[in-house]
């Protein structure tokens, strides 16, 4: 329980500044498998003595497991309940992937990229402040003129504009609309599609997909979060396993430096023939290459889970030995729900099928501009205007109000451009739903593929743990064999040989299970954190249910 609070501790700061699973609903809609958890395995294994030491340790022998400068490694206790507080937890791993992983942390920036874009995209509909002056100071004609207004676009597709202008001295006869009364002119001016632009325009166009974009950031998190935290639990897992079997190999060694100076006394003695000397360190030389082998395996694990476990800058940090946990969780296997239950569970919680669903809607908006486009452009077009001050000629022709209306219209006779657009947005939307249709295939067969290898991995657990036991029971009648002379060395270290086999496929059987659960907690789209919470608090689980396999 203390390293699972030190998870949460850790997982606090993770929780606050993510907000990536709430768009689903991942909290509220765990499925069946969530709970599964650290739980007693059937009758029939309980039934079998305990084993209070590693497989090969006895009375005259004690493990060392000071392989590197880095720290101590632990045994592989399969016995105890009891997990080092100072271990290292799965949760602890996920929680630094969801605070520091560069990749999450990227996809976090999706949220302030697409937030920019649809400022961005708002940015059509702002007020716009123009202003001029035109001079002709030379000349026969001689005038001035000024003028400033305001304009934007309306969200129906329409133009609105307000301004003030001032033209003064001798203006061009063909010019006269440059002039104005001594109190300068006041005018609006609005023009208003009614047929291509008024349902739906570019602009708009551009408003809806950056919305679209803002809410496909949240389930690009949510993939991120899912694909980096599988990973980093695939190689968690594998280093406690290499991390065993690196124990257990140290173990095999001891047993034959541990015995070298026994078989030394013997061969003085005349109880064992010189030869079993010569073969017990052969016996040390080839077992110190297996553990060579195995250290370098155990270190390139290491290696590989600092890419997800990081200090509080954000940089690797190589797991000491140190943290290395004593043994993996007791295997219990979750109750599942139906098939068709978990996959409408899945559908829902995965992000793939949402974001191709939202980029559909993109597409789908440009199709509907292009079928707008097709209408004939015909815009109602109204201006009123009114100069103030006296008149700047004698006839006094600019003193009444004026106003404009009337009707402007263009159509492209062929419109190639906007059936263009409509055939390859349609064609665009069959290929997306096509994707999208084999992305929710891909995510069944995910689903099958995880639930069966389960169900066969727990058996496999089941049988190597049998396996293990018998071994460990083997062993013991012959080492107590061959302390009275009964059994030879060659016989005993072929006996020694196949019990640690057998160990190294108990720690693989188990690395399996726990990633064929993280393979089916991805397909099924549940909270990675949340997940290994549950692993590390050995909370309650759910009783066993392998039917449905």
């Amino acid at each position: 329980m203390a390293r699972a609070k030190r998870a949460a501790r850790l997982a606090v700061g993770v929780l606050a500044l993510s907000s990536a699973w709430s768009g689903i609903g991942w909290a509220q809609e765990q499925s069946q498998l969530e709970e599964a958890v650290v739980a007693p395995l059937p009758a029939d294994i309980d039934s079998l003595p305990p084993i209070d030491a590693p497989v090969l340790q006895d009375d005259r022998t004690q493990a060392a497991f000071d392989v590197s400068n880095e720290g101590d490694l632990r045994g592989v206790d399969l016995g105890s309940l009891g997990i080092d507080e100072n271990s290292l937890s799965l949760a602890d791993v996920v929680a630094s992937v969801y605070r520091f992983y560069p990749e999450i942390e990227r996809a976090r920036t999706e949220r302030s990229r697409t937030q920019g874009e649809s400022v961005s995209a708002w940015g059509a509909y702002d007020t716009k402040l123009g202003a001029f002056s035109l001079n002709e100071p030379m000349g026969y004609y001689k005038n001035y003129r000024h003028g400033i207004g305001l304009a934007r676009q309306t969200w129906w597709g329409g133009y609105l504009s307000a301004g003030y202008r001032l033209g003064r001295g001798s203006v061009q006869p063909w010019y006269k609309e440059r002039q104005t009364d001594e109190g300068g002119e006041f005018k609006l001016a609005m023009v208003q599609p009614l047929l291509q632009g008024r349902a739906i325009d570019a602009q708009r166009v551009a408003i809806f997909q950056a919305a679209l974009g803002q809410q496909a950031a949240e389930p690009a998190i949510q993939q991120a979060i899912l694909e980096t935290s599988r990973d980093a639990v695939t190689i968690y897992w594998q280093w406690v396993a290499s991390g065993a079997v690196l124990a257990a190999q140290r173990e095999l060694l001891d047993l034959a430096e541990a015995r070298r100076n026994q078989i030394e006394g013997g061969v003085r003695a005349g109880k064992f023939a010189e030869i079993d000397l010569l073969l017990n360190q052969q016996l040390i030389a080839e077992r110190r290459v297996k553990l060579v082998e195995t250290e370098q395996k155990f270190r390139a694990t290491s290696f590989k889970l600092s890419l997800y476990l990081r200090d509080g800058s954000g940089e690797p940090l190589v797991p000491s030995d140190l943290w290395l946990p004593r043994k993996f969780p007791e295997v219990q296997p979750p109750r599942r729900a139906p098939f068709d239950t978990d996959l409408a569970a899945a559908l829902t919680r995965r992000p793939e099928p949402r974001l191709l669903q939202l980029e559909i809607q993109k597409v789908q908006l440009d199709r509907q501009l292009a079928c707008n486009q097709t209408l004939p452009t015909l815009d109602f077009v109204a201006e009123a205007s009114q100069d103030i001050g006296e008149p700047a000629t004698k006839s006094d022709d600019k003193g009444d109000f004026e106003l404009l209306v009337g009707l402007q219209s263009e159509v492209p006779i062929q419109r190639r451009k906007a059936r263009g657009k409509i055939q390859s947005s349609t064609a665009k939307i069959a290929q997306i739903s096509q994707k999208r249709r084999l992305t929710q295939d891909k995510i069944a067969t995910e689903l099958h593929t995880s639930r069966n290898a389960l169900h066969l991995n727990t058996q496999v657990v089941r049988q190597s743990e049998q396996a293990y036991r018998a071994a460990l029971e083997t062993l013991n009648r012959y080492r107590f064999a061959f302390d009275r002379g009964k059994v030879d060395l060659i016989y005993l270290n072929l006996v020694e040989s196949k019990a640690n086999e057998t160990e190294i496929k108990y720690i693989e059987s188990q690395r399996a299970w726990y990633a064929s659960l993280a393979d089916l907690q991805y397909a099924l789209g549940l909270d990675p954190l949340d997940q290994a919470m549950k692993v590390a608090n050995g909370s309650d689980g759910r009783d066993s249910d392998e039917s449905d396999p």
